[in-house]
């Protein structure tokens, strides 16, 4: 139900209770509050009540009030003869579709468990990343993030639905290794020592011995050893370069640089979002592949990166 009257000139509603108040082109609609009122049940009434403000004397001409009436759609013979007409029309249906659907069943149930075991391998890695993140405040949502920005460079390269998941769980798990590093070296707000900054490396080689018998998802593996190769070869830990590195961790290398950047540290402030576009461009070919910055810049620069 709603109830419209035209408001008085020079009047204002303040407060209002039991209902809602829309006000357009001078015309007052009262509505439900659909919390309390908005079926008025046979036999009932509702209250609702509101305050007009006015330097002048308040006129109501007219009130229109609009609203249905529910009916028991059983009470209707038509209706009844035609839902038994229908009941029997479609139990035959159903009985034709059972008696051929025994290949669309399995169908089903293979996608219904491949369904299932997608949520059992995100949850069990989701578990992991919160052992990741929670070891340091500054990076936490950090492998989500880096996940959701992997995914989305593979969506525009063109890679199928499945590469893409695949991409999306290697994001998620490309910084297990760091839970085998010390909070006190993760945390380090000053300049790290070389046996520090040793140890940081090895994040990425402890993390694939860690994932050595979990080989259901290759691309994690190599996203985890890989991601700190460097597209010129300086990189580390096995100096890859080129195209030798996986192309997965091509990917995860640009989405977590950008996260890094785009994140406040223990030691400095986030990058604006120019200085990131230009970190990107300039290292195109030394530490990034120059044939997926451009995807990446784009999705900077059409705003999806601040919607993922």
């Amino acid at each position: 139900w709603e109830i419209k009257t035209k408001l008085p000139e020079s009047s204002r509603i303040n407060g209002f209770w039991n209902c809602e108040i829309e006000i357009e082109n001078g015309i007052l609609c009262i509505k439900p509050n659909s919390k309390v009122n908005n079926i008025i049940h046979s036999g009932q009434d509702t209250t609702f009540g509101f305050f007009i403000e006015s330097n002048n004397n308040l006129s109501f001409r007219a009130l229109t009030l609009s609203g249905y009436l529910q009916q028991k759609i059983l009470d209707n013979e038509v209706f009844c003869f035609l839902l038994f007409s229908f009941i029997i029309i479609l139990a035959l249906f159903v009985s034709f579709v059972v008696h051929k659907s025994k290949e669309i069943k399995k169908i089903q149930a293979i996608q219904l468990q491949k369904e299932h075991d997608d949520i059992l391998i995100e949850q069990t890695m989701l578990t992991f990343v919160n052992f990741i993140d929670n070891k340091d405040p500054y990076t936490r949502g950090h492998s989500n993030r880096v996940a959701n920005y992997s995914k989305e460079i593979a969506r525009r390269m063109g890679m199928s639905e499945q590469d893409q998941l695949n991409i999306y769980y290697a994001g998620l798990m490309h910084d297990i290794g760091k839970i085998t590093i010390s909070d006190e070296i993760l945390n380090k707000q000053t300049k790290l020592s070389s046996d520090e900054w040793e140890k940081i490396q090895m994040h990425t080689a402890n993390g694939a011995s860690l994932l050595k018998n979990f080989t259901i998802l290759p691309m994690i593996n190599d996203a985890v050893l890989y991601h700190h190769e460097r597209y010129d070869g300086t990189g580390y830990i096995n100096r890859l370069s080129g195209e030798k590195i996986p192309l997965v961790a091509r990917i995860v290398c640009i989405a977590d640089s950008y996260d890094a950047m785009a994140s406040n540290r223990c030691y400095r402030l986030k990058f604006s979002e120019e200085r990131i576009i230009l970190e990107l461009e300039r290292c195109a070919s030394k530490q990034f592949d120059p044939k997926i910055i451009p995807f990446f810049i784009d999705i900077i620069k059409d705003g999806t990166i601040y919607k993922i």
